[in-house]
């Protein structure tokens, strides 16, 4: 189980499916350019944007996820980034973060 996070994380992923944008990773460590603690990492998906959460957690962790939960896999998996990059002090990548997720979740 997640440990609780001190942050929320508000993604409107339809509002940003919409437009044609996905949020793929978060940063975790500072950068000069924002002065935000976390950085979500936003990328243009131009096809399948509908499948774009669904395909991307089934090719990290080979499950299949359906509806509306599938943002709320997402979104504890970008909180246990977090968490796991607060604990080795360092911004780990958003695989490991989601193979390590499915691994304690179960």
């Amino acid at each position: 189980m997640i440990d609780s996070i001190d942050t929320d994380i508000n993604i409107n992923f339809d509002g940003l499916l919409k437009l044609g944008f996905a949020v793929i990773d978060i940063r975790c460590k500072d950068y000069e350019i924002v002065n935000k603690t976390f950085k979500y990492v936003i990328a243009f998906i131009e096809y399948d944007r509908e499948e774009f959460y669904k395909n991307m957690i089934k090719e990290y962790l080979g499950k299949e996820f359906n509806g509306k939960d599938i943002y709320d896999i997402w979104i504890k998996i970008l909180k246990h980034k977090i968490k796991l990059s607060r604990k080795l002090d360092r911004d780990i990548s958003i695989k490991v973060a989601a193979l390590d997720f499915i691994e304690s979740e179960e």
